[in-house]
């Protein structure tokens, strides 16, 4: 009986020599049946603690790219009905950071909150002066809330917000600061009042309560005097401004009455500040509220322990480890006035070492509400 070879033989037995090179007859060497080197205790331990350091820088790199809203409430003595549930969205060093095109993150992530006044405490403008990320935030909270007014101080990086280095062919703002008026927003260099019919409150910079009109005043008339004689329009500008500044600051310390609320700007965290002065009037009045930034809330941060490292040469050891010792984020009362301290938005800073990031510390907006407490 006749039987047709197999195809498949062939091919199982076409052996290519490259296939069997390596192929040793004499079967595997010694090192075959050698033990595999482990690996140490304490290589494991290293191994797993830099997984969970990638792993956890990974998660914070993701977690940055939002916006978290940190929300509080600051009793205050003798507020009126008017004011209680009185809403302040508080918004600090920004660093010209963007938070999808045009703010939109920001702008989803308040579109179903409310707002009465939005204050802005310093370094809003990133590093290489672009403020072009400050004014869509600026047009986002204006589209949001058109009726809330928009307040804001410059922070220690920001340009300085007047100078005659800025007069060559326009005005002796900086242009940062032109630009936000344009959008709507108020560079607070005078007392700013906010009136009902109950009680009014006061929004303030820090120099507005320790600025020393008495002393300054003749300076800034003597330096409009020269600007009108040498018939400079920007040097007119800027000493009109300077002297308005003081008058205005002169009659809001005038104006001061024992039940206004004051809520006070300061880009810096400052606790030893708790009363406005009204000299050359003899009579002062408690801070209710100071808002501020700065610190960036420490940008790494260890739960329970805090801040690793604040940059701040007031502090015990240049401010690593400040523990309570420095005071960088969240609410807290002294004596009779509130501190609230933003981590604020930025995600870097020249201050600290440029390996430092946010870690355990998002990018952060405070909504906080004023509540009425009984005398």
């Amino acid at each position: 009986m006749n039987r047709r070879p197999s195809k498949s033989r062939k091919e199982y037995d076409a052996f290519n020599p490259d296939q069997i090179r390596s192929f040793d007859p004499h079967g595997p060497s010694a090192d075959f049946f050698k033990d595999k080197p482990r690996l140490l205790p304490y290589q494991l331990v290293l191994r797993g603690c830099f997984l969970l350091i990638l792993i956890t820088v990974l998660i914070n790199l993701v977690i940055n790219q939002f916006v978290y809203i940190h929300r509080a409430t600051i009793p205050i003595t003798g507020l009126t009905e008017a004011f209680d549930g009185y809403t302040i969205l508080h918004i600090s060093d920004l660093k010209g950071e963007r938070y999808g095109t045009a703010q939109d993150a920001i702008r989803s992530r308040l579109a179903k909150e409310h707002f009465d006044l939005v204050v802005m405490t310093g370094d809003m403008i990133s590093e290489r002066g672009n403020a072009q990320p400050f004014y869509e935030l600026i047009e986002v909270l204006r589209d949001l809330n058109s009726a809330a007014p928009i307040y804001f101080i410059p922070g220690d990086t920001d340009p300085a917000p007047t100078s005659m280095d800025y007069a060559s062919g326009g005005s002796p703002f900086a242009p940062w600061i032109l630009g936000a008026r344009q959008r709507g927003a108020t560079y607070l260099s005078s007392p700013q009042m906010i009136e009902s019919e109950e009680q009014r409150m006061w929004v303030m910079s820090l120099s507005n309560v320790t600025f020393d009109t008495l002393q300054q005043r003749s300076r800034y008339e003597q330096r409009l005097i020269d600007a009108r004689r040498n018939g400079d329009k920007n040097e007119i500008e800027l000493a009109e401004f300077e002297l308005a500044t003081i008058n205005d600051t002169e009659n809001a310390r005038a104006a001061l009455q024992e039940n206004d609320i004051f809520i006070v700007l300061t880009h810096v965290p400052n606790t030893e500040i708790q009363t406005i002065s009204t000299i050359p009037y003899s009579k002062s009045y408690q801070i209710d509220l100071i808002l501020s930034g700065h610190f960036l809330g420490g940008l790494v941060r260890i739960p329970i322990i805090g801040p690793v490292f604040v940059p701040s040469l007031m502090l015990p050891r240049y401010g690593l480890f400040p523990g309570s010792a420095l005071y960088a984020k969240g609410e807290r009362q002294v004596q009779k006035t509130w501190y609230s301290v933003s981590t604020g938005l930025g995600k870097s800073d020249r201050n600290y070492p440029f390996f430092f990031l946010r870690l355990n510390n998002p990018p952060t907006i405070s909504l906080l509400t004023l509540s009425a407490t009984k005398l």
